[in-house]
């Protein structure tokens, strides 16, 4: 009697996930359909088209913002050769030009 019960038991739920993977598959290819014409693909394009433009131009704003950090960090050296104004980073500045330069960087001044 038991064995009866197992087996029936077996077969309901046997049916049941043939039944609810049948209807999975089918929704899911009715979605794949949906998807194939021509105004869904319009649309996909479209938005990783704007997707992409939105992601360059987070990109080009960082690289800008890294410039003009960059620039700020520069110093103006005079070239003794030539007598030009460079900008050097402070990386490529000599040693004594930094100490200098850091020794006379003016203090900000306070608002009143």
């Amino acid at each position: 009697m038991k064995s009866r019960y197992v087996f029936t038991a077996g077969v309901v739920l046997g049916v049941a996930a043939t039944r609810r993977t049948r209807r999975a598959k089918i929704a899911a290819r009715d979605a794949l359909k949906a998807k194939l014409t021509p105004s869904a693909i319009a649309a996909d394009v479209a938005d990783s088209i704007a997707e992409l433009g939105n992601a360059v131009g987070s990109f080009y704003a960082d690289v800008k913002q890294g410039a003009a950090n960059r620039r700020a960090s520069y110093r103006p050296v005079i070239d003794d050769a030539r007598g030009s104004v460079l900008l050097l980073p402070p990386e490529q500045m000599p040693q004594q030009l930094a100490e200098t330069a850091a020794a006379t960087e003016r203090p900000e001044r306070r608002s009143a």
